[in-house]
């Protein structure tokens, strides 16, 4: 009996390292094609340029209002769409804490929604505080079957930002890892349009 569980364990945990190994070759094999190896939605688009923002009103991580529409129009955002289960998000957080700190004396304001959820409330505030972050929180709210942000702005999977020009309009989308390079590319092109 005891011969059995020795093969068994063996077995199990020899079936786990191969399975880590054919999803780690996977995920490289995308990342050198180009692409982030995140799960979206087929048919779903990012949201056009030009297009006027979608506006919503939901509460930030200390359980205030937050109402986009008293905003929006009033100077530049990034926008960007996580999780704290997504490792491509918790990788760009630290590129979006960058170009913010770099950018906010120049009107850019931050708005990271988080797809979690209430009940993960208090991991994102801790997470949020051990890395010192310091733009806004927000979290995505169901409303019925939608998500109250995510949905209107077409998110398919994470992590997705979007940069929103001072009048309130699309400027681009972007899904998946984005490097602090091309952030501050598209920060300062955008804040130089006229």
């Amino acid at each position: 009996m005891r011969r059995g569980h020795t093969i068994l364990t063996r077995f199990t945990v020899g079936l786990a390292a191969v399975l880590l190994l054919l999803g780690a070759a996977g995920n490289a094999r995308a990342e050198e094609e180009g692409f982030t190896p995140i799960p979206i939605i087929k048919g779903m688009k990012l949201l056009p340029e030009g297009l006027q923002a979608p506006v919503f009103k939901v509460k930030d991580t200390n359980g205030e209002d937050y109402d986009f529409a008293e905003h929006a129009g009033t100077r530049p955002f990034i926008i960007v769409f996580w999780s704290i289960f997504c490792e491509p998000c918790r990788e760009e957080m630290p590129i979006i804490e960058q170009v913010y700190s770099q950018f906010k004396s120049k009107g850019l304001e931050v708005l990271a929604v988080n797809l979690d959820g209430a009940p993960f409330l208090e991991g994102i505030k801790g997470y949020i505080k051990q890395y010192g972050y310091s733009f806004t929180v927000l979290l995505d709210e169901l409303d019925g079957d939608t998500f109250r942000i995510a949905d209107p702005y077409q998110v398919a999977g994470t992590p997705v930002l979007y940069l929103v020009d001072g009048k309130g309009q699309i400027y681009i989308g972007h899904l998946g890892r984005i490097t602090v390079k091309d952030l501050r590319v598209l920060v300062a092109k955008m804040l130089t349009k006229k």
